[in-house]
C-alpha cells in the first residue's frame, strides 16, 4: 500500500544486513533542482512481486545504499517533506552488480510517480501503459478543497457533476455515474442501486481530511475491478498508519474555513505506531450554509420559452387543443433570478475513521479499517421554486465500511504475495421529493365542466444497500521476467427501499362551456380537497446483484526497457428479485401507446436474471532511455445494467418510467496511446484515446404515451465514440531565491453517436453529438517556492470552452429545462493561493490561504443545474505529528 513507503527498517532490511558478498549494490544520491544534496530523504526499496520493503534515510551528504541478494524487479521510491516524489524501477539480474541512481527532487512539487490502482500494487507510473494521474495529500491540503469531489476536479480530464459541499461527483472523459468506477482503498464505492445519469458514487462520503492520495486511472479498468469502469477508475486512498522502529505517538488537527458559505470543517487525529503495530483514529465534523454565486445582474429564462427553445405545456390546451393558456403546467415555469444566493446548497456532517496494522508473523500482517460517515440536511442546490418545480433534498446520507486484509509476503519461491480481504459496506440515504402533478378531469358523459386538479406528492424514500465482499489475490513469479497477478472476487449488492408518499389533492380551476365556447375559471388559490392520503408504494422491489469473477494479469518484461502487460477476466452476474408488496408495474404501463413489450417487464412474484462477461486488455510500454516512455493499450470494458434501469416502475420528474429486465449491458473497446517524458527542464505527457461504446442505456427517453403523460423505459439507444487528447507539462526553473514551477494541462474531448435511433421521434442519431462532453478544458499555474520549501505562492487559471455540439436528444426532449441551455456557456475562473510549512523533526505546521474565483465570475459548470460558487476566501491548517 501507499503508506508503506514510510516503513522504517522492515524485515527485509534485517535480511539485507546478512547478505553474502556477491549481493547487488544499489546506491545513489538525492539532490534538489539547484544541485544541493538533500539529507534526511526517505528511500524505500520494494520488491515488485513480494511487496517486501527496506528503507533508509539519506546521509548528511545525500547518499543512500542497499545490498540486494535476490534477483528480480524492484521499485525505489524517494520522498522528502516539501518535495515531489520520485520513483525508479530497477531490474536486478546479476549478483555482484552495482547500480548508481542519482535522483533529483523538485522543491514544492506536488507530483507523484507511483500508482497502486492500475495493477493492484505499487508501480512506477512510467511502467503502466495508461494515463495515470495521482493527487497527493499535499496537493489536497494546499488546494483548500471544499470537498473530495472538488479535489478531483483539479485533473484536466475530470469535470464536476453537481454542486455544494457534498453533492459533487466526478465525470471522467465525458462519462460519470455508473460508467465510472470509484474505489475506496481498492474496494468498490459504486453500488447497483445507483441510477445512471441521475446518481453515482457519492465521493462526498469520504472526508477530504482522511485522504492520503487519489489516483485516476484513465481507460478500461474492467480487467481488475469489474463492472462500471468504462471511462476509468478512481481510487480514493485514505489515511492509514505504518510501522516504525520505535514507539511513536501520532496526533494532529486539520481545520478549514470558507467565507462564502460560512463553512467550517475540523478533524482530530490520534494514534500510535511501533515495530509490530500501528493504530490511527480520526474524527471530524463539518457545517456549511448556502453558498453565493458570482456577480449577477439578472438571469431571465423567459426568452427561451418565447423563442421555442423550451416548451411548457398547458394542462387543458395540450390535452384538448384549446387556446385558453389558463392552466400552465408547473414544469418549466419561467423565472427571473436577481439574487446570487443559491438556495438549498448547505450540508452538515461528521465522520469517524479507524485503521490498524498488525504484524502477526515473519512477513505476515493484518490490516483492519472502519469508516463511518453521516451527512445531514444535504441540499440539492437550486432545486426549489422558482428555479425548479420539484423540490429535492437529502435529509441524510450515511456510509459504514469495515474491512480486514491478511497479507503474506514471499510465501514460496514462486508464490511471491498472497492476500485475502473481506469487506462490508452499508449505504443508507433518505431522499425527499416534493412533486406537483397537474391533470384534467372531464365530467363523465357531459364532458364539461373540465376540472383541473393538482396533486402535491411528498415522497420520502429510504434507500438501503448492503454489500459484503471477498477478494483473494495471489502474485506469482512463474519465470524471472514475469509477474503474474491473479484473483478471485465476490460481492453482492442487496437493495431494499422504504417509501412513504403523502399526497394532497387540490382543485385549481375548471373549464366551463359558455355561450361563446369553452372558458377558463381559475380559482384565486388552490382549494384542498380533503385530508392528505398516505401510501407506501414500492418503485424498486427488494433485489440483489451478485458478481463472482476471476482474473489474471501478466507483466512480462520482454527485454530491458520493454514490457507487455496483458490479462483476462470472467464475470458471472446474477440479479435476483423478491416478491415485494406494493411493487406495481401494471398501472405504470396501462394504456401505453405503443404498448410496452410484456417480456421486458419483471415478474412481480420474483425472478432471477443471469449474465456473464469476458473482458481483457493488452498493453505495451517502452522505457529505454528514461527520457521518453511511449505506450499503447487496448482494453475491453463492461457495465452491467443497474437495478434502477432493470426494475424501477413509477413517476419521474415528468411522466413515468417503466422497468426493462432485458436492457442489454454496455460494452466498450478502449484504445489508449501516449508518451510520458522527463527531460532536463520539463516533464509531463501526451495521451490519445478512442473509446467505442456499444448499447449505451438511457432511462429518460420517452418510448410511449399514457393517459398520465409520457412513459420512459431504459433503452439501449445508441453506440457512442468518445475520443480526445490529454496533455500535461511541469517546468521547474531554479532561481537564486527559490524555484518557479510553471504547469499546464489540458483535455480536448469529442463525443459522437455512431449509431442510434431517437426514441422520441424515430429519427436517426448517426453522426450527432454525444451528451455531456466538455470540448476543451485547460489549466495553467505558476508556483513560487523558496529553496527550503517553507513558503510558497501560486496563481492558477482554468478555462472551459463553450459547448457547441449539443446532442439532439436534449434539444428535442420534452424534459429540457433552462439550466440545460445555460450550462453550455464557456467560462474562465482564477485562483490565488499562498502558504507556509514549518517542520521540526516529526512535528509539522502548515497554513494555507486561498482566494477562489478571484474576480467573482458568475458561471455554471458544464451540464450542471445550479450556478457555481462565487469568490471565497479560505484558510486551512494542518498541525501535528502524523
Amino acid at each position: 500500500m501507499v503508506t508503506r513507503r514510510r516503513m522504517a527498517t522492515m524485515v527485509l532490511g534485517g535480511l539485507l544486513l546478512a547478505m553474502p558478498a556477491d549481493a547487488a549494490t544499489v546506491r545513489g544520491s538525492v539532490s534538489d533542482a539547484t544541485g544541493g544534496l538533500l539529507p534526511g530523504a526517505h528511500v524505500v526499496l520494494r520488491g515488485l512481486a513480494t511487496g517486501q520493503e527496506s528503507s533508509v534515510e539519506t546521509s548528511a551528504d545525500g547518499q543512500f545504499q542497499f545490498e540486494v541478494a535476490e534477483a528480480g524487479m524492484y521499485l525505489i521510491i524517494i520522498t522528502r517533506d516539501g518535495f515531489s516524489e520520485v520513483a525508479r524501477t530497477l531490474a536486478i539480474a546479476d549478483a555482484g552488480a552495482t547500480f548508481d541512481l542519482p535522483v533529483q527532487l523538485e522543491v514544492g512539487g506536488l507530483s507523484v510517480e507511483v500508482s497502486v490502482t492500475a495493477t493492484r500494487a505499487e508501480r512506477e507510473t512510467r511502467q503502466i501503459p495508461l494515463h495515470v494521474e495521482s493527487i497527493p495529500r499535499a496537493a489536497i491540503e494546499q488546494a483548500n478543497t471544499l470537498s473530495t469531489g472538488d479535489a478531483l476536479a483539479v485533473a484536466a480530464n475530470v469535470t464536476p457533476v453537481g454542486n455544494g459541499p457534498f453533492g459533487i461527483r466526478p465525470r471522467l472523459r465525458g462519462l460519470d455515474s455508473t460508467r465510472l468506477l470509484v474505489l475506496v482503498d481498492g474496494e468498490r464505492l459504486n453500488t447497483a442501486r445507483q441510477a445512471t445519469d441521475r446518481t453515482g458514487a457519492e465521493v462526498g462520503l469520504i472526508s477530504p481530511d482522511t485522504v492520503t492520495a487519489m489516483e485516476i486511472v484513465n481507460g478500461a479498468g474492467t480487467l481488475l475491478y469489474g463492472s462500471d469502469a468504462l471511462a476509468g477508475t478512481i481510487n480514493i486512498i485514505t489515511n492509514e498508519p505504518s510501522f516504525s522502529t520505535d514507539t511513536r505517538w501520532l496526533y494532529g488537527f486539520n481545520g478549514f474555513y470558507s467565507t462564502n458559505e460560512h463553512g467550517a470543517r475540523g478533524t482530530a487525529t490520534v494514534g500510535a505506531t511501533g515495530p509490530s503495530y500501528a493504530v490511527r483514529l480520526q474524527a471530524g465534523a463539518e457545517t456549511f450554509d448556502n453558498y453565493s454565486a458570482g456577480t449577477l445582474t439578472v438571469e431571465d429564462t423567459r426568452p427561451f420559452l418565447a423563442s421555442g427553445a423550451l416548451r411548457r405545456t398547458d394542462t387543458i390546451d395540450s390535452n384538448f387543443g384549446f387556446s385558453l393558456a389558463a392552466f400552465p403546467d408547473p414544469f418549466n415555469a419561467p423565472y427571473v433570478r436577481t439574487s446570487n444566493e443559491i438556495q438549498s446548497s448547505g450540508a452538515h456532517g461528521r465522520f469517524l475513521n479507524l485503521s490498524g496494522l498488525f504484524r502477526v508473523g515473519e512477513r505476515r500482517s493484518v490490516r483492519v479499517r472502519y469508516q463511518r460517515r453521516q451527512m445531514d440536511d444535504v441540499g440539492f442546490p437550486d432545486f426549489v421554486e422558482p428555479y425548479f418545480f420539484n423540490a429535492v433534498s437529502l435529509p441524510k446520507s450515511d456510509l459504514d465500511r469495515v474491512s480486514a486484509r491478511y497479507e503474506a509476503q514471499a510465501v514460496t519461491k514462486w508464490l511471491a504475495n498472497l492476500s485475502l480481504t473481506a469487506h462490508y459496506q452499508r449505504t443508507q440515504r433518505l431522499l425527499q421529493n416534493l412533486l406537483p402533478v397537474q391533470f384534467p378531469a372531464p365530467t363523465p358523459v357531459a364532458f364539461f365542466p373540465i376540472s383541473v386538479f393538482r396533486l402535491g406528492v411528498l415522497s420520502e424514500t429510504e434507500q438501503r444497500v448492503w454489500t459484503p465482499g471477498v477478494d483473494l489475490q495471489a502474485v506469482m513469479v512463474p519465470a524471472a521476467n514475469h509477474v503474474l497477478t491473479t484473483g478471485l472476487t465476490f460481492y453482492r449488492d442487496r437493495s431494499s427501499d422504504n417509501r412513504t408518499t403523502t399526497t394532497t389533492t387540490s382543485m385549481i380551476g375548471q373549464v366551463v362551456l359558455g355561450p361563446r365556447g369553452p372558458s377558463a375559471a381559475v380559482l384565486p388559490s388552490p382549494v384542498q380537497l380533503g385530508p392528505p392520503s398516505v401510501a407506501h408504494p414500492v418503485r424498486v422491489p427488494d433485489a440483489s446483484l451478485r458478481d463472482v469473477a476471476v482474473f489474471a494479469q501478466d507483466e512480462w518484461t520482454l527485454r530491458p526497457g520493454l514490457s507487455l502487460v496483458a490479462g483476462l477476466r470472467g464475470d458471472f452476474y446474477l440479479v435476483s428479485t423478491d416478491a415485494t408488496p406494493g411493487y406495481d408495474v401494471a398501472s405504470v404501463v396501462a394504456g401505453a401507446r405503443p404498448t410496452i413489450d410484456p417480456s421486458t417487464l419483471p415478474d412481480p412474484s420474483g425472478a432471477t436474471y443471469a449474465r456473464h462477461a469476458l473482458t481483457g486488455d493488452i498493453g505495451l510500454v517502452a522505457n529505454t532511455d528514461r527520457r521518453v516512455s511511449p505506450f499503447v493499450r487496448f482494453g475491453r470494458s463492461y457495465r452491467h445494467p443497474n437495478l434502477e434501469e432493470m426494475l424501477y416502475a413509477g413517476p419521474a420528474t415528468a411522466g413515468s418510467i417503466a422497468p426493462n429486465v432485458k436492457v442489454a449491458q454496455e460494452t466498450g473497446n478502449n484504445v489508449d496511446a501516449g508518451a510520458k517524458f522527463r527531460l532536463s527542464h520539463v516533464s509531463g505527457g501526451a495521451y490519445l484515446f478512442v473509446n467505442q461504446y456499444k448499447d449505451f442505456v438511457a432511462q429518460d427517453l420517452a418510448v410511449a404515451a399514457t393517459p398520465a403523460g409520457p412513459l420512459a423505459q431504459a433503452t439501449n439507444y445508441a453506440d457512442v465514440r468518445i475520443g480526445g487528447l490529454e496533455v500535461s507539462a511541469d517546468a521547474p526553473l531554479a532561481l537564486h531565491h527559490g524555484v518557479l514551477t510553471l504547469r499546464a494541462s489540458g483535455a480536448f474531448t469529442r463525443g459522437t453517436i455512431t449509431s442510434g435511433i431517437n426514441p422520441l421521434d424515430g429519427s436517426s442519431l448517426d453522426g450527432t453529438p454525444a451528451d455531456n462532453i466538455t470540448p476543451v478544458k485547460v489549466l495553467g499555474s505558476a508556483r513560487w517556492t523558496t529553496r527550503t520549501g517553507r513558503w510558497w505562492a501560486e496563481y492558477g487559471v482554468r478555462t472551459q470552452t463553450k459547448v457547441s455540439r449539443v446532442t439532439p436528444t436534449l434539444l428535442s426532449s420534452p424534459f429540457a429545462i433552462a439550466q440545460d441551455l445555460l450550462s453550455l456557456d464557456g467560462f474562465t475562473v482564477q485562483r490565488l493561493g499562498w502558504g507556509v510549512n514549518l517542520t521540526r523533526r516529526r512535528e509539522r505546521l502548515g497554513l494555507t490561504f486561498a482566494v477562489e474565483n478571484l474576480v467573482n465570475t458568475y458561471y455554471r459548470e458544464h451540464f450542471q443545474f445550479a450556478p457555481s460558487r462565487g469568490r471565497t476566501f479560505s484558510v486551512g491548517v494542518s498541525a501535528g505529528a502524523f
